[in-house]
């Protein structure tokens, strides 16, 4: 599949000190919906290190890893419309969240449903991240099945998941 050309960029920025524990996750582009009314959903979350955060509490992003898959379930069972009234994250049971960690220049991709947020920086650097937000070609027409099928739009991944699972 390709990717629709990204309408917006989104440059992170943490600067220190800035003391704050994530409470829990969140899904990107709920609030405000779209002017159709459709939430803002997309296909990946693209993130470009501009800085290096190596250790935690250096402004890190959080993950809760998995979510996506519970999330997906959620929403299998109450409905894709359940996402808009669902915000910040869907009321499901969570891991042990990770700070995500990485130098200048790598890149962290994410699924669209996973669980995420913003940490503390306590360090004595800014944090700086561009992020992209990455959708599949026809995923707007779509996106009902992308919330409750979180492969749907990552074929190669289906398929090697499938393969290990023979």
């Amino acid at each position: 599949g390709r990717f629709e050309a990204p309408e917006q960029v989104q440059l992170a920025l943490n600067i220190p000190p800035y003391d704050h524990h994530p409470g829990g996750p969140h899904i990107d582009g709920l609030a405000p919906p779209e002017p159709s009314g459709r939430p803002g959903t997309f296909t990946l979350l693209a993130g470009i290190f501009l800085t290096d955060q190596m250790s935690e509490w250096m402004g890190n992003v959080w993950v809760w890893p998995g979510s996506h898959l519970s999330a997906a379930g959620y929403f299998r069972e109450h409905g894709p419309d359940a996402l808009s009234s669902s915000a910040p994250y869907p009321p499901i049971d969570l891991p042990e969240p990770h700070q995500v960690k990485g130098q200048a220049g790598d890149l962290l991709l994410a699924h669209y449903l996973l669980g995420h947020n913003i940490g503390g920086n306590v360090s004595a650097s800014r944090r700086e991240v561009v992020y992209f937000r990455l959708r599949r070609e026809g995923h707007r027409e779509r996106w009902r099945e992308c919330v409750q099928d979180p492969l749907l739009e990552f074929e190669p991944v289906r398929e090697a998941t499938d393969a290990l699972q023979q």
